[in-house]
């Protein structure tokens, strides 16, 4: 009886082990995009005691290096793919060179309601879009900034991701990732330097430089080979693309945008945020 007894104990252990590295430690990224997304929403109020960030690192090692890379343009317009609960928006408000506007998508919307919770009046500074980081709803060449920070392993594919990343990206203008470095941990999910550096190049980087950023993380910058003025702050309806017919036609009636090409409509939730990803289904 104590022989079984032990088995059964050591076996819910192994159980209880495996689950916390599924669903914890690896956040759902081997149970599939669902399961992520899922658990973004669970912990969306949460996260960022979870995270724990400190502004003054935040001002020191995002917000001042962002700000500088773009001198002397201090009004661009930022992609945040995969925006979370708006880290970087908050890091650059508080430099005060910075005037630009962010667009941020996101796959998880409680996510984005928590952003739109923390930005408040801020808002007017932030568009906010419920949307894949897969499949943005931008034409080519819109952004100044495209950030992604601490996502691409949790997409179930990264390299889309990346690639419509830099799609989106202008011509000279900057793009700021990360890559987890502790491989260990997530065999196979991971990205090696190489890897990177690689799928940023054919994507059209350049002048890739990897930075030492956190024990979990490396930032890595890059530019976009070539070169166009700077775009600049933006409307929302400047640069979003209708996900029927593809055109940049849409204009804003809150709490709707309206396609004058097509006539397909998005609306904007109670909180603000655009419901794209709706829209981009039944399209």
């Amino acid at each position: 009886m104590i022989g079984w007894i032990g088995v059964a104990l050591v076996t819910l252990a192994l159980i209880l082990a495996i689950g916390w590295w599924l669903l914890i430690e690896t956040e759902g990224v081997y149970l599939g995009q669902r399961v992520v997304t899922w658990l973004y929403d669970l912990y969306a109020k949460q996260y960022d005691s979870i995270k724990a960030y400190q502004p003054p690192f935040e001002h020191m090692l995002l917000a001042r290096p962002l700000v500088e890379a773009i001198h002397p343009q201090r009004n661009p317009l930022i992609l945040d793919s995969a925006i979370g609960t708006a880290r970087l928006a908050f890091a650059l408000f508080d430099h005060p060179a910075y005037r630009g506007q962010i667009i941020g998508v996101d796959i998880s919307r409680k996510m984005l309601a928590q952003a739109a919770t923390k930005l408040g009046e801020d808002m007017a500074r932030v568009d906010l879009i419920h949307a894949p980081a897969t499949r943005l709803p931008f034409p080519d060449s819109s952004f100044d900034v495209v950030v992604c920070l601490e996502a691409l392993e949790f997409i179930d594919d990264p390299e889309l991701a990346l690639a419509e990343a830099m799609r989106v990206l202008r011509p000279g203008g900057i793009l700021l990732t990360t890559r987890r470095i502790n491989l260990k941990t997530m065999p196979g999910k991971l990205w090696s330097a190489e890897k990177m550096q690689h799928e940023l190049e054919r994507n059209g980087a350049v002048k890739v430089i990897p930075e030492t950023w956190q024990e979990q993380y490396d930032l890595v910058w890059a530019r976009k080979a070539g070169s166009s003025a700077p775009i600049g702050a933006q409307p929302l309806e400047a640069v979003l693309r209708c996900p029927r017919c593809e055109q940049v036609a849409f204009s804003y009636d809150p709490p709707l945008f309206t396609c004058g090409h097509c006539g397909q409509t998005v609306r904007v939730g109670d909180d603000g945020v655009l419901e794209f990803l709706t829209a981009q289904k039944d399209s």
